[in-house]
């Protein structure tokens, strides 16, 4: 069974990087019969984060030595492949979870430039984790559409006492 992670939440972040996980994070690692431990990461081509289960590394392995093997074939420069091992698997971490918590590790949150506020996008195999204000500057108009969303109704919320 394949975990996907649907959905959108804007969430605050602490100092120490702790933040209470987004329902459809939760519910997703729930349905995940065989462990829930999260990996966090550096995004491959846009200025968040991403986050999958720790069981998606070995999807990420087999990736990099198919695209190793062809770029072999192809006489490219091996460099290209050790950029992609490093990014796959040395810049990326445990996310720690605790009871429908996570912590963002400090070096993710400096990769990601995550503050006080984290928009958490699901991203079907993975989530994504933007700071809001890259979210509402990206080339994608869904993304900045439903940033605006989550910001405003977190400002609501606010006003009207929320948290």
């Amino acid at each position: 069974m394949v975990t996907l992670f649907h959905g959108s939440a804007l969430c605050e972040v602490d100092g120490e990087g702790n933040v209470t996980l987004p329902g459809f994070v939760a519910d997703a690692l729930n349905e995940a019969p065989d462990g829930n431990q999260l990996m966090v990461a550096r995004h491959e081509a846009d200025p968040c984060l991403v986050s999958y289960r720790r069981d998606h590394l070995r999807t990420l392995r087999r990736q990099t030595e198919r695209r190793r093997i062809a770029d072999e074939r192809a006489g490219r420069d091996p460099r290209g492949h050790h950029r992609r091992v490093r990014r796959a698997f040395g810049v990326v971490e445990p996310l720690r979870q605790g009871c429908g918590t996570a912590n963002i590790p400090a070096a993710m949150r400096h990769l990601g430039r995550i503050g006080n506020r984290a928009l958490f996008v699901g991203a079907g195999e993975n989530f994504e984790i933007w700071n809001p204000d890259l979210a509402l500057e990206s080339e994608d108009e869904n993304l900045r559409e439903i940033t605006a969303w989550q910001v405003q109704a977190a400002g609501a919320d606010h006003a009207n006492g929320g948290h």
